[in-house]
């Protein structure tokens, strides 16, 4: 049998069918369709068939019989990171009703299985959540879904201000380390990917992370500033409407980190627009419906939002210099974003 990595990419997706199909059965399907979704990192299908066990009646949130595998990519996500995150989605949809994917539990009442098949080295960690009902805006967003998304993120920031993790259960840290330093994906530490900066980048690129230290250091890491994070939750990614009500997917890159830092997030969409004063107050004052944002956090937004520039470009650099092909696909982005910080950087500095 030829081994997975010499295979085409329609070799791969054959391969992980049949490991789709191994899990499945072990969550209790024993008839279903399911369809290639992306092969990208996690490789994800969705999956119709009738109702699994724990498959509480939703009609408003979930696709009635459709679910979401997740064939979870290697060294990405400790299992117990993963752990986590459906262990707090549950708990998130139990006792708060959020708007959030719903985990199913294997026949052994486990959310995170680890299945083999022929042909795949090693085991991959699987996952099935309810799929859930709604369309992006990206693009087409007005005020509005702001507003309605600020609302949604002080409600998921209060469950995570009150709820307690399991022991033993960690996830990735959007703290310093977690922006600048560490290996977030790229195959390159982030520290490491500070040397391939140019001379202007890396001068902003230092202002706007050492900046970000003192106020770290400054605000610790109480439940007042810091908690579970969604940390990708913006109107152009991971959030859907449906009957002009918000609802979050994808919590994989979630994480422990900032409340601003969030809302920065939030705002990267609409970074570089002229309306972005109007969307930064809608999604602020839907926020305050819900949750109290101190004053001396909301004047830092900017600040982190420049700070997701930065840790954006440490990674997209790192990768592109290890895999040369992928700068076709980042080289505007790594442009447009790093410009961003230099012009944050000389208003808030005097850099040249």
């Amino acid at each position: 049998m030829k081994p997975f990595d010499e295979l085409t990419r329609l070799g791969r997706i054959r391969r992980m069918r049949r490991l789709a199909s191994a899990a499945l059965t072990n969550f209790g399907v024993s008839e279903a369709r399911f369809f290639l979704v992306r092969q990208a990192g996690n490789t994800l299908f969705r999956v119709q068939t009738s109702a699994l066990p724990g498959s509480e009646a939703d009609d408003d949130l979930f696709e009635e019989g459709q679910y979401l595998l997740r064939v979870h990519e290697p060294g990405y996500q400790e299992p117990e990171a993963i752990e986590l995150e459906l262990i707090w989605l549950d708990a998130m949809r139990r006792e708060a009703n959020l708007p959030v994917p719903e985990p199913i539990a294997a026949l052994d009442g486990r959310y995170l299985l680890p299945i083999s098949a022929p042909g795949i080295p090693g085991t991959r960690n699987c996952s099935i959540l309810r799929w859930i009902k709604g369309r992006s805006v990206k693009n087409r967003f007005q005020a509005h879904h702001l507003r309605a998304q600020g609302r949604l993120m002080a409600r998921l920031h209060n469950f995570a201000t009150q709820w307690q993790p399991p022991v033993g259960l960690c996830k990735r840290k959007f703290d310093w380390n977690g922006l600048f330093q560490n290996d977030v994906g790229s195959g390159m530490a982030n520290a490491e990917a500070w040397s391939l900066l140019s001379p202007l980048h890396s001068e902003a690129f230092s202002f706007v992370a050492e900046r970000i230290r003192e106020v770290m250091d400054d605000w610790g890491q109480g439940s007042d500033v810091f908690g579970l994070i969604h940390g990708d939750l913006g109107v152009d990614a991971n959030l859907f409407f449906w009957h002009g009500e918000p609802r979050a997917i994808d919590f994989d890159d979630s994480g422990y980190g900032y409340w601003a830092f969030d809302l920065a997030v939030a705002l990267d969409a609409c970074r570089d627009d002229p309306s972005y004063p109007l969307y930064r107050e809608a999604l602020l004052n839907g926020y305050a419906e819900f949750r109290s944002l101190p004053e001396q956090q909301a004047e830092q937004i900017e600040l982190f939002l420049a700070g997701l520039q930065v840790y954006w470009n440490l990674w997209a650099i790192g990768g592109v210099y290890l895999y040369p092909r992928l700068h076709r696909e980042f080289d505007e982005r790594i442009a447009r974003t790093a410009e961003f910080v230099v012009r944050y950087a000389r208003k808030r500095s005097g850099l040249g």
